[in-house]
């Protein structure tokens, strides 16, 4: 120490002789402090920057996706049957929310939601949850009424189909995001979708939003158009809703096309479900069975059976078969009728519909050859009814199952002969009966008219097509003459009459397949009706398929009846009236030009 130092302590008085040591002391202290005051502020500042900038947004700004709104989806007439309309969605910051059991309370009662869940969303610790998305109107202005602070709203897009449960099973639906989940909704997704924003949603300590921007903007989707006819849509889900429920069957499914120009007009399910309230049925609700579903088609087969026969000139119109009366050993089965007939001719066969009769028939073709033509018909390949225009298959379409052609054993080709030992689609069955309608050409099923994309350019139009021809004309002709006396007065299908219209039409009656008793069982039917109207100048054909009826069995008793009741009302409509069904008004352009390409 200084002598200067040692002076001037010994002369200062003894009480603050200790004071300069606390002063260093303090100033180092201070020193300490401060200069971990400027490395705690470069450590938030810089070294922890990115970290806390996350944890700021998290409790402060969120950035929520949008989704654009999806394109419409209408009919024939350009109604719509599907739409997007803007919805609130409704979303609390936990942070901010003071008395969570409080508000939870006040929300359920508004909402119709679980307290207690709604209470544990609220009392989390996370920067956002929703509450409850696509609100009414009605509920989101009973939730800002009450002015709770940490509660915001934010505008999103709701699917809804305004004709509620119509065509319900063939559009499907979407999920809350409005992703397609089912039906057309699922297989036309990619052209539906609107493209996807987001906006960021800042807001204070006070939980007051301010600050909602868009940073990219949602785009609207695309849009399809449908051959399906909403009146006649109508009117075949009320008759197939009717024989389910009188017949007490398990399902009904009906399609109706347009003869020449292989548009659908109808694919109806009994009993379907409503699409704007999905979760409220089962599952297998969902499914558009029509196309994705194959069965045996039984008895209604025949006729197919019979066209083949007559273009290879196996058989004519004045050939004599013997129906053994009733009950016929081939190989190792038995096949029955269900009345027995000594010698029919080929009017008879069908107009009784004999399964003896027609395995006798189809025992006349090379099975090769047989397999063959009903390939043509459309049997076991798909008619590409999901096909983009790209070569894209959109969505499931059954191929059905036909044997291969090494695999027939005499019995297989007696059994399909008849109409078992096949599956084919609804829309199989009434696509290839529809190639006798129109004089041996088979159409491709027509559903989808144009896809447009958001600016409502068409990228795609699907016309009229034909795939095939399959069958002459005069066969196609013979045929017709014996599907009418099938629906005569002593026919099995002389339910489907229509009166003051002519009808061609076959009856069947399937016996389901039963796994666990490994044979066809003698409790469960599939009961079928298929035809078309008026015979001699097609307008419709029409297919009724009423699965497992517990009063009535056969064809001609529980699925004809819907036949008729669909095309008694639908025609008139399409401008053919009664008396002799001739078309008196609303001649459609398209129809001649399909007939043209048939011919």
């Amino acid at each position: 120490m200084s002598p200067l130092f040692r002076k001037l302590d010994s002369s200062m008085p003894k009480r603050f002789r200790g004071f300069r040591p606390r002063v260093w002391f303090v100033v180092g202290m201070l020193t300490l402090g401060g200069a971990a005051l400027l490395y705690r502020a470069f450590d938030l500042q810089v070294l922890q920057h990115e970290k806390l900038s996350r944890l700021a947004q998290r409790q402060f700004q969120r950035t929520i996706r949008i989704e654009g709104a999806r394109g419409p989806i209408l009919d024939r007439n350009g109604g719509a049957l599907a739409l997007s309309i803007k919805m609130d969605s409704l979303f609390a910051h936990p942070l901010l929310i003071e008395r969570p059991s409080q508000t939870a309370f006040r929300l359920a009662r508004i909402l119709s939601l679980d307290h207690q869940s709604l209470e544990e969303k609220l009392r989390s610790d996370r920067g956002f949850v929703w509450i409850k998305r696509q609100v009414s109107r009605a509920e989101s202005e009973a939730v800002r009424a009450l002015g709770i602070k940490g509660i915001g709203a934010i505008k999103e897009y709701m699917r809804v189909y305004p004709a509620r449960g119509l065509a319900g099973t063939l559009l499907g639906f979407t999920g809350i995001d409005t992703q397609g989940l089912e039906g057309l909704e699922y297989a036309y997704d990619s052209y539906l979708s609107g493209a996807t924003g987001y906006k960021v949603i800042d807001r204070d300590a006070l939980g007051r939003t301010v600050l909602t921007g868009n940073r990219a903007f949602p785009t609207r989707g695309g849009s399809i158009k449908l051959t399906i006819h909403p009146a006649v849509q109508y009117i075949v889900e009320q008759a197939l809703s009717r024989a389910v429920a009188e017949s007490e069957a398990v399902l009904g499914i009906a399609v109706v096309m347009r003869s020449y120009t292989g548009e659908i007009l109808a694919m109806a399910h009994a009993p379907g479900f409503n699409p704007n309230d999905y979760r409220a049925y089962d599952k297998a609700s969902y499914f558009n069975r029509a196309i994705t579903s194959g069965y045996e088609p039984g008895s209604t087969l025949k006729v197919l059976t019979a066209a083949i026969a007559l273009e290879e000139n196996v058989v004519d119109s004045e050939t004599l078969f013997f129906c053994e009366n009733g009950s016929w050993e081939h190989y190792d089965s038995v096949i029955h009728d269900t009345k027995p007939h000594g010698w029919l001719g080929l009017n008879g066969v069908i107009r009784v519909s004999s399964n003896i009769c027609a395995a006798k028939i189809g025992l006349l073709l090379p099975a090769g050859v047989f397999r063959e033509y009903l390939s043509r018909f459309g049997m076991g390949r798909r008619l590409g009814v999901f096909n983009a225009a790209d070569g894209r298959r959109l969505a499931a379409e059954a191929e059905g199952y036909l044997l291969p052609k090494d695999r027939w054993t005499p019995v297989d080709h007696a059994a399909i002969s008849f109409g078992h030992g096949i599956l084919v689609s609804p829309l199989q069955l009434v696509t290839a009966v529809n190639a006798l309608a129109t004089g041996g050409t088979l159409l491709k099923p027509l559903l989808v008219l144009e896809v447009r994309d958001p600016a409502g350019r068409v990228i795609e139009r699907n016309e009229p097509a034909v795939l095939r021809r399959v069958l002459s004309r005069k066969t196609a002709e013979t045929v017709r003459d014996l599907m009418k006396a099938a629906v005569g007065e002593n026919g099995t299908g002389k339910r489907a009459a229509v009166p003051g219209y002519t009808v061609a039409g076959k009856t069947g009656t399937t016996e389901l397949y039963d796994i666990e008793a490994r044979g066809y069982s003698k409790t469960k039917h599939i009961a079928s009706f298929v035809g078309f109207v008026p015979a001699d100048d097609p307008e419709l054909t029409i297919l009724v398929l009423v699965e497992e009826p517990k009063k009535g069995r056969y064809g001609g008793v529980v699925a004809a009846p819907v036949f008729s009741r669909i095309a008694a009302r639908a025609l008139p409509l399409l401008g053919v009236w009664p008396r002799d069904g001739v078309r008196r008004v609303g001649l459609d352009p398209s129809r001649n030009a399909a007939h043209s390409a048939a011919e």
